[in-house]
């Protein structure tokens, strides 16, 4: 790092709850598909057999440390709102009534 001039800034990461409450940090976004996990991994089968045994599991080193990633991830990444969608379509009915003579003032009672 000296000879690189790369210096890195640390932070302390307090980690909250117990690891069944970090794991839900990262629940969220594997539950909208957001975890990629590659299909030919040789660690695949053992890391999906701890996440769905978790917390009665035997192990839960994996889940504990992806619970900790969620967290960071959740720390970079604010999440905004989203906006609400105007669903606010023409009514091309309306514009044929709008200059009625006989007083019809919309197509719903005419």
């Amino acid at each position: 790092m000296r000879e690189r001039q790369a210096d890195v800034a640390r932070h302390p990461f307090p980690t909250c709850g117990d690891k069944a409450v970090r794991a839900q940090s990262i629940r969220g976004r594997m539950a909208l598909d957001r975890l990629h996990l590659p299909r030919a991994a040789p660690w695949r089968q053992s890391f999906g057999a701890e996440l769905l045994t978790f917390p009665a599991g035997r192990h839960d080193d994996q889940v504990d440390a992806l619970g900790l990633v969620g967290q960071l991830l959740d720390r970079m990444v604010k999440g905004t709102a989203p906006k609400p969608q105007q669903d606010e379509r023409e009514d091309r009915y309306a514009r044929l009534f709008a200059n009625d003579d006989e007083g019809a003032t919309s197509w719903k009672t005419v």
